[in-house]
């Protein structure tokens, strides 16, 4: 797919103080984390939208403008690092995604950001050739909540590996993980939707 987020440099322990200041409550932190992470944040909109058409509910500034919304309306805001933070990034992207994926079902109209993220899961979940539909990707988000549900550690590794197109080295370092562990998360996550789509279409 060749969707990649590219590096920022990011001082983990400073992150981390200033998501427990803002778990805490304190305004002028949780304003510095987003000003910290912004570019991330975007850069992964824009990965998941490369070569969609410009429309304004695809544009990575709208994407991250709906995120932060969805971010400061959750009830409990409870940030303890970077992976919980980015975690809770990655789930509000996709929402807003499965949001958009819905419209397009309705209207009949294909988005390229769902042909992608099926496509990149086609292998072990269905025929590579098949026209994918929003229906699809709407598919592809429950199997990925599913597999959260049963290890969440798998489901935010798929999340950013499938939907938003990272490599295992880029979630390896968006999520402070190994390489090893990515993988071996991404081969259990695939055969667990490969599964699950299985029994969803017998």
């Amino acid at each position: 797919m060749g969707r990649l987020l590219p590096s920022n440099p990011m001082h983990s322990g400073a992150l981390t103080e200033l998501l427990r200041r803002a778990t805490d409550g304190d305004a002028v932190a949780a304003n510095e984390v987003w000003s910290l992470v912004y570019r991330d944040i975007r850069a992964m909109a824009a990965s998941a939208m490369v070569g969609e058409a410009r429309r304004v509910e695809f544009e990575p500034t709208m994407i991250v403008h709906e995120v932060y919304i969805r971010l400061v309306q959750q009830p409990e805001r409870k940030w303890s690092s970077r992976r919980h933070f980015f975690g809770a990034v990655a789930r509000a992207m996709e929402h807003y995604l499965i949001d958009a994926a819905r419209t397009f079902s309705r209207k009949k109209r294909k988005a390229i950001f769902i042909d992608q993220s099926v496509a990149e899961l086609s292998a072990v979940i269905g025929d590579p050739s098949q026209e994918r539909t929003g229906e699809d990707a709407i598919k592809l988000f429950e199997k990925v909540a599913m597999l959260e549900k049963e290890s969440p550690e798998a489901g935010e590794v798929v999340r950013l590996r499938y939907v938003f197109g990272l490599t295992n080295q880029q979630v390896a370092a968006a999520l402070s993980m190994t390489d090893a562990e990515v993988a071996n998360l991404v081969r259990f996550g695939r055969a667990f939707i490969a599964t699950a789509m299985e029994r969803a279409n017998g």
